[in-house]
């Protein structure tokens, strides 16, 4: 049971608010969260390239250094009970769910800023070791050059692959998540076929699937036999979840 960008129905996403509504949440077993650079090259916990629509800020978030990112208030867009709410780094993320929970980190590339290979990666596995998470923390990307490149980095690093419909469309989890090494593959609950769950587990990898807000999706993903559902309200769907396994 995986929170969206923490407990994003109720607290503004990738917060340390939303954060930490999901490690006092009963039976939630991991939070995911989106990481890219600031001009100073600090991992900051962001999921747009730009930062108007989750704070005050405005264009790239790559154009400027963190300190003068954390000066922009990333709460009050979401209710006016956050205004003092900010963007995260990763290491302010880590220190607060340490030990109380897993963390997927998904890697962001951009598309207009391409970083030089092997920046962010090493950026992140750095904070990871600092924090002493390394065995607490899966990485993932729709970029899957950046998580091959991780995985160089870190061999016992625990890794997933997103699906790109339009990049992989026609491949099974196997063939896309072996080109990495990555023992999860991750798509959206649109995007997955049974087949596609039956070739994963023929070949030991587990399939996460997003983002599943509402009883009758989850319901559906369950009888399919998924491994992980990530949600934007996953402290409601929890009793549902492990309700289910339970009966299995």
């Amino acid at each position: 049971m995986i929170a969206h960008r923490g407990i994003s129905a109720k607290a503004p996403e990738n917060t340390l608010a939303a954060f930490s509504l999901a490690t006092k949440s009963n039976g939630i077993d991991m939070v995911e969260l989106d990481v890219r650079l600031s001009s100073d090259e600090q991992v900051i916990v962001l999921h747009d390239r730009t930062l108007q629509r989750t704070s005050t800020g405005n264009g790239a978030a790559r154009n400027y250094s963190y300190a003068e990112i954390a000066q922009f208030n990333a709460g009050s867009w979401f209710h006016r009970s956050f205004s003092r709410e900010r963007i995260p780094t990763l290491r302010s993320v880590l220190e607060l769910v340490k030990g109380k929970r897993w963390v997927n980190i998904e890697l962001k590339s951009d598309f207009l800023h391409k970083e030089q290979r092997g920046v962010l990666e090493e950026k992140v596995l750095q904070v990871v070791r600092e924090c002493g998470m390394l065995q607490q923390v899966m990485f993932s990307s729709f970029d899957h050059h950046l998580i091959a490149n991780l995985k160089r980095m870190n061999a016992v690093s625990i890794t997933g692959v997103l699906y790109n419909l339009y990049r992989d469309f026609g491949r099974m989890p196997s063939k896309i998540a072996g080109r990495t090494d990555a023992s999860v593959f991750v798509c959206a609950k649109q995007e997955l076929r049974k087949g596609m769950i039956q070739d994963a587990h023929d070949n030991g990898i587990a399939v996460y699937i997003y983002t599943l807000n509402f009883v009758q999706d989850v319901q559906k993903m369950l009888d399919f036999g998924v491994d992980g559902i990530l949600s934007d309200n996953a402290d409601d769907i929890v009793t549902l979840v492990k309700g289910a396994i339970d009966t299995r």
